[in-house]
């Protein structure tokens, strides 16, 4: 396995476990607002990579514009489809997100590859057998479609932005999502934020929902072919329904389990077989 696929995999690990452990706190930070929580997710992120970087922030070119615009609106889709029809449904529909790269992708010419399509099929198939969906809802449908085609173009701009530092990438487009955060919700209550053990939730949340997360969404997205690591990304959701699990003591009933199960398998296999590859960038070049 090259060196480049080795890293590439760990940061999609890493996408998996923090997802997996972070977002079922979103649930338990229910006190806050899903903007609110957009700010405190963004601006801390921010903070935490502008130590990283020692205050050395560089001129922002239009790459890091694009992703400081795009993925405030990807997480504003994603929160407002969860607020309008429940997160079952907007899961599934997120997950479509390769999809969005698949058709860049056959405009841009790259070549589509089998493994990325058993990959994606499996794993949406296993996420649509572990979510419910009770209802269908216009406006909620509007806003999943909106965060997964944002989605999409998010994981395209990672990848052609690979020769810019990651903490760079990573304070520009977390400061995006911190401002449109505070614009959407400057009128809500600020309070429970001061008490400590809230203000230690919502650290951890930044820390691992925020800052580690996103890093590993750059080193994933610079290191693997695009369509195929928007493929392995997903395997966040059966991580993030495995976190509600163990975190939170939700059921998890045994057509559940087998989705999971299904969906990790199909992660997995593309895994494997990108492991094989001897040049991984070859059947997606730009």
């Amino acid at each position: 396995m090259q060196r480049k696929t080795l890293l590439g995999l760990l940061g999609v690990l890493g996408i998996w476990l923090t997802a997996g452990f972070a977002l079922p706190l979103v649930n338990v930070l229910d006190i806050f607002t899903p903007t609110q929580l957009m700010v405190f997710r963004g601006f801390l992120t921010a903070l935490m990579a502008f130590i990283g970087l020692r205050g050395v922030i560089r001129p922002v070119d239009k790459r890091l514009y694009l992703l400081a615009i795009v993925l405030p609106l990807a997480t504003l889709g994603l929160f407002q489809d969860i607020r309008h029809w429940g997160a079952g449904p907007t899961i599934i529909i997120i997950t479509a997100t390769p999809l969005v790269n698949l058709l860049i992708g056959a405009f841009l010419g790259r070549r589509v590859t089998l493994a990325g399509i058993v990959g994606l099929a499996l794993v949406l198939g296993g996420v649509i057998m572990a979510q419910e969906v009770e209802h269908f809802q216009w406006t909620g449908f509007a806003w999943s479609v909106f965060g997964t085609i944002m989605n999409g173009i998010l994981y395209e701009l990672f990848a052609r932005a690979g020769n810019i530092p990651a903490l760079q990438k990573c304070f520009w487009t977390c400061l995006g999502m911190g401002v449109l955060g505070l614009a959407l919700s400057f009128q809500e209550s600020w309070a429970p934020i001061m008490e400590p053990g809230t203000a230690g939730l919502v650290l951890t949340f930044a820390f691992i929902g925020g800052f580690l997360y996103w890093l590993s969404n750059v080193i994933a997205f610079e290191k693997l072919p695009t369509t195929e690591a928007s493929v392995l990304a997903q395997g966040e959701t059966p991580f993030v329904i495995l976190g509600a699990y163990f975190l939170l003591n939700e059921n998890l009933t045994l057509v559940q389990g087998l989705g999971v199960a299904i969906a990790l398998c199909g992660a997995g296999s593309l895994a494997y077989w990108l492991s094989k590859q001897k040049d991984p960038k070859q059947t997606t070049s730009e």
